[in-house]
């Protein structure tokens, strides 16, 4: 009886944590370049194990978090420093301890003339430099499909100014999860430099979390989480009976 409790605990458990990641994705529906976060979840014992060593009650728990690179819509804006890279590849960042790697492309230039995220990060061109513009006003600034960043002059000509850091990864399963979309690789040999994109001016990628498909998940979650519950306090309620039955006499 007691295996049966542990399980019927380990299964709550896992659900727990599946549907705090349910609401995570949920929580940020509406911010640009998120990807959601993914489980998985594994039996403990498996194979003959499962029928031997458990006799038939088994144990489960989440086995990895990742995460669902796969593209979401496209929004314009109209926003000259509102950027979505179309195709495979991330935008680079300087971050506090390293490069750091995002597809959230709503940009801004500080008074210094510095491009950055929206909160503060500078953005990398491609040579890891940061990108200082020469004039502050955004709506003279130009960006061509490969990234390559230009003022405009009042007579219509422009300058080029720097080209965009774009890459990608060989293996996105070692991309690690940091704060505000961004990412970090600690294999730097992983990084390749991106081919296939183009840079879309005046648009930004919205998250790729379904909110119907998040919400369905959720129900589910909830109702297996409370099934487990159920079962929990069945096993307590026949334990304290045990109890009782044990004192008589």
């Amino acid at each position: 009886m007691v295996s049966g409790k542990y399980s019927a605990l380990a299964g709550a458990i896992s659900r727990e944590q599946s549907i705090a990641n349910i609401s995570n994705n949920l929580a940020n529906i509406s911010t640009s370049g998120y990807k959601k976060s993914m489980v998985s979840f594994e039996s403990i014992l498996r194979g003959e194990k499962q029928s031997t060593d458990a006799k038939g009650i088994n144990y489960n728990r989440i086995r990895k978090n990742f995460t669902d690179f796969s593209p979401g819509a496209v929004r314009q804006t109209d926003d000259p420093l509102d950027l979505t890279v179309n195709g495979k590849g991330f935008f680079k960042l300087q971050g506090v301890d390293g490069i750091l790697y995002t597809r959230r492309g709503d940009f801004a230039v500080d008074s210094n003339g510095l491009l950055t995220t929206s909160n503060g990060l500078p953005v990398l061109d491609d040579a890891d430099g940061s990108i200082t513009l020469p004039d502050t006003d955004k709506n003279s600034i130009a960006v061509g499909d490969d990234g390559t960043l230009y003022t405009m002059g009042p007579q219509g000509t422009r300058e080029e100014v720097a080209r965009l850091g774009v890459a990608t990864v060989e293996d996105e399963k070692l991309l690690k999860r940091e704060s505000d979309t961004t990412f970090s690789l600690e294999d730097p040999t992983q990084e390749l430099q991106a081919e296939e994109y183009r840079i879309l001016q005046g648009s930004l990628e919205l998250s790729n979390v379904n909110m119907a498909t998040e919400m369905a998940k959720m129900i589910d979650g909830y109702r297996k989480f409370e099934t487990y519950h159920k079962v929990l306090k069945s096993y307590s309620t026949i334990s304290e009976q045990q109890n009782e039955l044990g004192t008589l006499g």
